[in-house]
């Protein structure tokens, strides 16, 4: 109940020089440089590694899969596990920035599959 009285209700508005903006009600977020906001992050985050079968990193708003390949069927759980991304993604209103979604491959004997996120082909870095 605390933290819903914590996070209702809440306004905030803009100062810039002294001269500011009329109060808005904040639907939603959790507030900024608050000793709660990173731990009701992780549990909205919970849930986003269920079912996956790639090794998943997640810090702050950065989530990265690791694949390790031994059979062709390895490409298509990968692609299965950025559907399950994306679908967790939908459900819960959020979307990853696919501009920033890059494919990296370890490996030069690697066969280069296509991989693709919110209906966008994936690019390639080295880096």
């Amino acid at each position: 109940m605390w933290v819903s009285n914590w996070l209702s209700n809440t306004k905030q508005r803009v100062v810039i020089n002294g001269t500011h903006s009329d109060c808005v009600t904040v639907t939603s977020g959790v507030p900024q440089w608050s000793v709660l906001g990173p731990i009701l992050f992780n549990i909205f985050i919970n849930d986003l590694v269920e079912g996956l079968h790639s090794k998943i990193s997640i810090f702050a708003d950065d989530t990265k899969l690791c694949k390790v390949f031994n059979t062709e069927e390895d490409s298509f759980l990968l692609q299965r596990d950025l559907d399950r991304l994306e679908a967790w993604a939908e459900n819960w209103q959020k979307m990853f920035n696919t501009d920033k979604c890059k494919v990296m491959q370890m490996e030069r004997n690697n066969a280069s599959h296509p991989y693709i996120l919110n209906g966008k082909t994936l690019g390639n870095t080295d880096m």
